[in-house]
């Protein structure tokens, strides 16, 4: 993608203008309400072909190896059944969310603790060092947030205003802490006290002007050094940036087949920063994790399809096993990419290949293949 193009894309706050209504609304019905027709009409159940049309995404499955600057470095198996959410904290320790625990690994894989909750989680998130309280768990689950200290011990729950709330994503500030709750559509900001002090996206008293289209349960967001919320409006197809306050910075992304454009409905459907500030996207439909400037300027591409072991016939499938499909992301200090594989229960480790390059005579060897943490 060019500067130029990447310019263009990029709409700063003076010229942000919103674009809501029954026209948006309209489009998006109409468009669900085909698919949902294609899918009925081409055997839901798998029980026999398709009557109506296939849906030919080969052209998307074989990633172009010059775009593909990472390599997979090592694979941790996470003794977790449904492993749902993945976090980095201080220390480079990995922690997953999944059947009513958090397990802590080492940045090598090594099994450190279980910690167990008391809902199931959906998402997970650490302080760093700069937080308040270093280390610090923060774990969606149902219809709170449960806290836990660096040691693993409770600490703590907050609830999360209105009903029927679906969790989705915890980003960990200085001195907040930013919820995602996709069935209210809204970005909670928490004190560290468990105050909510503030929300980004909020409708006002009529209830007209919501800033996210979220139509499935896929609502990631994550904080930049510079104290930016980075939230993917994924009805939209676009990452945007606020301040703490909910004041639009930076919006970008495109609806495409291109590499560097995202594909399908509901995407990105996960992200992470990496220490540069860059943001690594990952899709659904069509799995892709992509690197992309924090203005949008396409980088490179972490892993395709064929790297996360996605068969071409699997691509676009719209039916529930294609959740196990939905691959997490998180970053660490060494700028590593960490994907959460929930078909394999692991957590795949990508390194940019020029990092690898720099380590003097690296031999196979040196690689860890396979760490396993066991309990």
């Amino acid at each position: 993608m060019s500067q130029e193009s990447v310019a263009q894309d990029i709409v700063p706050l003076k010229n942000l203008q919103q674009h809501r209504g029954l026209l948006v609304t309209a489009i998006i019905a109409l468009a669900v309400g085909v698919a949902s027709y294609a899918i009925v009409r081409s055997d839901p159940f798998a029980e026999r072909g398709s009557t109506l049309f296939a849906l030919d995404l080969s052209s998307l499955y074989e990633v172009d190896p010059s775009l593909i600057q990472f390599e997979q470095t090592a694979e941790i198996s996470v003794p977790l059944d449904n492993v749902r959410a993945l976090a980095v904290g201080p220390t480079d320790k990995i922690y997953v969310a999944g059947d009513r625990a958090v397990k802590v690994l080492s940045a090598d894989g090594n099994d450190l603790a279980a910690i167990p909750t008391e809902g199931q989680p959906s998402c997970v998130a650490v302080g760093s060092d700069d937080h308040a309280s270093p280390g610090r768990i923060y774990v969606g689950a149902g219809q709170r947030i449960e806290l836990f200290d660096s040691d693993g011990k409770p600490a703590g729950t907050w609830d999360v205003p209105g009903e029927n709330a679906i969790l989705t994503s915890i980003a960990v500030a200085t001195s907040d802490i930013f919820v995602a709750d996709a069935a209210s559509r809204v970005i909670l900001r928490y004190d560290t006290s468990g105050k909510v002090v503030g929300k980004i996206g909020a409708p006002d008293a009529a209830g007209e002007g919501r800033t996210f289209n979220i139509p499935s349960s896929y609502f990631d967001i994550a904080v930049s050094s510079e104290g930016l919320v980075h939230a993917a409006n994924p009805g939209v197809l676009r990452i945007e940036s606020y301040t703490a306050d909910g004041e639009m910075e930076v919006r970008w992304g495109e609806a495409g087949a291109g590499v560097e454009d995202f594909f399908g409905c509901c995407n990105p459907s996960q992200f992470a920063v990496l220490p540069s500030g860059e943001i690594v996207t990952s899709e659904k439909g069509v799995p892709r994790v992509k690197v992309y400037s924090e203005f949008g300027e396409f980088d490179c591409v972490v892993a395709g399809p064929q790297q996360l072991d996605v068969a071409e016939s699997e691509l676009g499938d719209p039916r529930a096993v294609q959740a196990k499909a939905v691959f997490d992301v998180a970053t660490d200090r060494q700028g590593r990419v960490l994907v959460l594989d929930p078909r394999h229960n692991s957590v795949r480790i990508f390194t940019r290949k020029t990092d690898l390059q720099s380590v003097p005579d690296r031999t196979d060897e040196e690689i860890p293949a396979t760490p396993t943490g066991t309990s």
